[in-house]
């Protein structure tokens, strides 16, 4: 423990981050992407059941480009890149992300494109 902390006060909790993981496969009936997404999540639980801090949020298939974009919380790009590891997805890249505010544009742009 910190001696300037007071045991009532523990540290604050790490913000955790959200991380893209874009998987790209070579079959053309989507296959590919559809496997190597199942064992990403696959290994995203067995971690989180053993404690390391990573949640699966989703995953979204771009059939048009081969692509497959899955959406992992963590409390760092370690333990995303431990999960890739883990699933044999060594080319996958992992990219921290946030997201966008959802800003309602002011009424004189509402309409515009």
């Amino acid at each position: 423990m910190d001696a300037g902390r007071s045991p009532e006060h523990p540290p604050p909790a790490r913000e955790r981050g959200l991380f893209l993981v874009e998987l790209r496969g070579s079959s053309p009936d989507g296959r590919d992407e559809e496997g190597m997404s199942a064992a990403l999540r696959l290994a995203v639980r067995r971690l989180a059941a053993t404690g390391t801090p990573i949640r699966w949020c989703g995953g979204w298939h771009v059939p048009a480009d081969r692509r497959c974009l899955c959406l992992v919380e963590a409390a760092d790009g370690t333990a995303v890149v431990l999960a890739r590891d883990t699933a044999a997805l060594g080319l996958a890249g992992v990219h921290p992300v946030r997201p966008l505010p959802d800003r309602t544009p002011p009424a004189r742009d509402r309409g515009r494109s």
